[in-house]
């Protein structure tokens, strides 16, 4: 899918330049710096061996053909990261596994298609957000698919969507950075741009719809077919009014191998917002047959029991999950979150984690400090992660 949609753009592009001009805009991004350091298995804080860091820089821009409404767009992006020989000093392992090289690839690389009866095509590498296929955020640097996406507004306060993945670049297994958590293996893959198969030798498709018809509530419906391996559906409501938040959320999964049981799973939660404080407690059910609420092409789930940092647990099939959060912004000073949950396994070792984070604006520069405590049954003594991350926006 990748030299396929990226030849289509070249094509398109250069057909397009022998009557229009080109034009270059939107050119932007980020440079990141992030470090990590816990005391798991009675290691010391800020020791070589027990940290973790990496440097990165993301350059974003679009390219237009003609000056008409609907022209063509490409839209682009890059990703180098680097440790900046940090491992040399400071760190024992990096956030994504780039085996210690600079290492640079394309992140982004689509083609719009816009104006056609309110439909919007865009063919190539990119960011997705669906329930159960998005692209994380929480790394130095995001996962991305390629991908055909096609979505319609001709149905008044509806957005319809439909999706065919080819390629991701998440391989996941055994290649987790040594300072992250055992499930956190997300960005693995990324050193050599290496774009593979998702889910299937097919890839996986996706239909969705989301909808405003409804006074004050945003619903979708999601449904996933993975070719051979698995259907997936999705379905979330959420409403505000006066402050107050309320969340429903169903998932379920139907794999296809001989003799395996569909599974099921659901979440709710409740909110209140006030003049910069934030207030949540949610709970999750997931069920032994569930084949998984998390991300088909990542770790987190898009569960309002989600936890900071150890993905992975709340999603598991057989366990209940509770969640309570609080963010409060004091003006000019820090926004400020603490940020409770709990997995409760059947089988598995339940899972409790408490993070604390805060973080300031300098202008373009956010600073941002976190500490996580995480307390998983049948280990000697609960692990303590303290991480920075600054992010500068150009």
């Amino acid at each position: 899918m990748k030299k396929l949609s990226l030849s289509l753009i070249a094509a398109a592009m250069m057909t397009s330049a022998a009557v229009a001009d080109i034009s270059i805009k939107n050119v932007g991004g980020e440079a990141k710096l992030f470090y990590g350091t816990n005391d798991a298995n009675d290691g010391d804080f800020f020791n070589k061996g027990q940290s973790y860091g990496n440097a990165a820089v993301n350059l974003n821009g679009a390219s237009s053909v003609g000056s008409c409404a609907t022209c063509t767009t490409l839209n682009w992006g890059l990703t180098g990261v680097s440790t900046m020989g940090l491992e040399h000093t400071l760190v024992g392992s990096t956030w994504i596994n780039h085996t210690l090289d600079d290492a640079i690839w394309i992140n982004l690389a689509f083609h719009p298609l816009d104006g056609i009866s309110n439909t919007t095509l865009v063919l190539g590498r990119q960011a997705l957000d669906t329930p159960m296929v998005f692209t994380e955020k929480w790394n130095i640097a995001k996962n991305t698919y390629d991908a055909a996406v096609a979505v319609n507004n001709d149905i008044v306060d509806t957005t319809l969507v439909g999706a065919w993945v080819g390629r991701s670049n998440v391989k996941g297994g055994s290649a987790t950075p040594s300072g992250l958590p055992a499930t956190v293996n997300a960005t693995a893959g990324f050193s050599d741009n290496s774009f593979n198969t998702f889910l299937t030798n097919e890839g996986a498709y996706a239909f969705g719809a989301v909808t405003k018809a409804i006074p004050m509530v945003t619903a979708q419906a999601w449904y996933y077919i993975a070719p051979k391996l698995a259907n997936v559906a999705w379905g979330q409501a959420d409403t505000n009014f006066m402050g107050f938040t309320l969340g429903g959320q169903y998932v379920y999964t139907d794999p296809q191998a001989a003799g395996s049981k569909t599974g099921s799973g659901y979440a709710a939660k409740i909110g209140y917002n006030y003049e910069g404080l934030g207030l949540s407690a949610a709970y999750s059910d997931m069920d032994k047959d569930l084949m998984t609420a998390a991300n088909l092409g990542g770790l987190q789930s898009k569960l309002y029991t989600e936890a900071w940092w150890n993905y992975g647990q709340v999603s598991q099939k057989d366990t209940t999950a509770f969640n309570v959060s609080a963010t409060y912004d004091v003006p000019e000073i820090a926004s400020l979150g603490l940020y409770y949950t709990n997995a409760d396994h059947n089988t598995d070792p339940d899972m409790t984690e408490i993070a604390v984070t805060a973080g300031h604006d300098f202008d373009n520069l956010n600073i941002t400090a976190a500490y996580v405590n995480t307390d998983i049954d049948g280990q000697k003594d609960a692990t303590n992660d303290i991480q920075v991350y600054a992010t500068y926006k150009f």
